[in-house]
């Protein structure tokens, strides 16, 4: 008995009782023909059914709808594309001797993402790495008149640096003493 309520616990059970189909298996070719156009003309009710339900509701497939796409900066243009053939001719797109193909747009190629070289632009922030510089710093180490060495200054113990002037305070107070 309690082994049977141990089994029940791991097995999740419907909320109502599902009506068992007493349908026998189909044993000969025109049983299982019968079936399929049972099952066809249900499937074609169903599909029907669908069409006249989502009909109303928009179309999510013929817009973009990507994540990031709700996150594009519309005032930075991805790249610029020619529209004729001279103007491919005649483009005086930068050469970048970093990149190992020759292309008209260095900023998309793996060169240039291992680089970091081209800036993720959005309206918010989307990765990690973009939180830096969104925010104006918190402290500026250049305002005590040009001194850089803030931390160095104020967080390094800088007393085993010099021991002739450690040693020399050591034997003034021996000889206090």
């Amino acid at each position: 008995w309690s082994r049977c309520l141990r089994i029940s616990w791991f097995v999740a059970m419907p909320a109502y009782k599902i009506p068992r189909a007493e349908l026998p298996a189909p044993l000969t070719v025109h049983q299982c023909e019968g079936l399929k156009a049972k099952v066809a003309k249900e499937l074609h009710v169903t599909r029907q059914d669908v069409a006249r339900r989502t009909a109303s509701l928009p179309d999510l497939h013929s817009q973009k709808n990507a994540y990031l796409g709700f996150f594009k900066d519309e005032r930075h243009p991805v790249s610029r594309e020619h529209r004729f053939t001279y103007d491919q001719v005649k483009d005086v797109t930068p050469f970048d001797p970093k990149v190992l193909q020759e292309t008209c747009h260095p900023a998309h190629t793996s060169a240039a993402r291992n680089r970091c070289s081209k800036p993720l632009r959005t309206r918010w922030m989307v990765r990690s790495s973009q939180a830096y510089g969104w925010l104006p710093p918190i402290d500026d180490v250049k305002m005590g008149y040009g001194r850089g060495q803030v931390y160095t200054r104020d967080s390094m113990d800088n007393s085993h640096v010099s021991l002739g002037v450690a040693s020399q305070s050591g034997q003034q107070a021996l000889g206090a003493l």
